[in-house]
């Protein structure tokens, strides 16, 4: 407790402030932090781990909080989808596969949004929503005539 009264005296600012400065926007170590401050080691961790402001708490704090605002676009992208509705195309054609896979994307982001239907992890899910959203890139780049292009291009920097 002492050394909180005395470092925010020193900074004329809340400890939190003072740390969010040290470790966020300086972007300083444990040990570089605890040497600006000039409390042991210990403290400074302690005060680090308090706030979470400890390089994993953060990264976990960010990967949360993306995760949650993706959900959140799931919600708004698929909230009047009716899954069950008849498909435009069938058969073979370009067009029926990529409504097949525009489809089995809702399906995907409706299965991450909501746990009652979950049957694999959530990983699995995310997964397979970049993997069907990159084949969906694949097939309107094709359309578009770029997906040739792209090819030719990557395929003349590798020689």
């Amino acid at each position: 407790m002492d050394y909180k009264i005395i470092v925010e005296e020193k900074f004329g600012k809340s400890l939190k402030e003072i740390m969010h400065e040290v470790c966020v926007e300086k972007e300083l170590g444990k040990w570089e932090g605890a040497e600006l401050l000039g409390v042991p080691l210990k403290t400074f961790t302690a005060w680090r781990s308090k706030f979470r402001l400890g390089p994993m708490q953060m990264k976990a704090d960010r990967a949360a909080l993306k995760s949650s605002e993706t959900m959140e676009k799931y919600k708004k992208e698929i909230i009047e989808i009716d899954l069950s509705r008849p498909f435009e195309h069938e058969g073979n054609s370009l067009k029926a596969y990529k409504e097949l896979i525009e489809r089995s994307l809702e399906l995907e982001k409706y299965k991450r949004t909501n746990k009652a239907v979950r049957t694999v992890s959530d990983i699995e899910i995310t997964w397979k929503i970049g993997m069907l959203e990159s084949i969906l890139d694949s097939i309107c780049q094709f359309e578009s005539g770029k997906l040739y292009d792209q090819y030719m291009f990557e395929a003349r920097y590798l020689k």
